[in-house]
């Protein structure tokens, strides 16, 4: 499982307001800078969706249509869960229209 500080570190980035950076420390997207949107869990067991975007990379082939990226984010998402899942808030909404609101 991936550990924070080792594999990754959660960042700020300029221009993000509600969201952390997450940089690769090493391996295949080492200095690649992504930021997490919108995570689902499914009524389907063990489905999972999110979205991501990627603020910084030296490879221009780290892109959000690189399914080895797409699985590396995933394992973050997971790492972080699984880490913190104390301090984390699961509880369902039924729209995101309601935090802001």
């Amino acid at each position: 499982m991936l550990q924070e500080n080792e594999d990754y570190e959660l960042i700020t980035v300029d221009g993000l307001v509600d969201t952390w950076g997450i940089r690769y420390l090493k391996g295949h997207f080492t200095e690649t800078v992504i930021s997490i949107g919108a995570i689902s869990f499914n009524e389907v067991k063990d489905h999972w969706s999110f979205n991501f975007e990627v603020i910084e990379t030296p490879d221009p082939a780290n892109n959000c249509d690189n399914e080895k990226l797409q699985e590396h984010v995933a394992r973050t998402i997971e790492a972080i869960i699984y880490h913190n899942e104390e301090d984390i808030d699961l509880t369902p909404r039924d729209t995101i229209g309601e935090k802001y609101e």
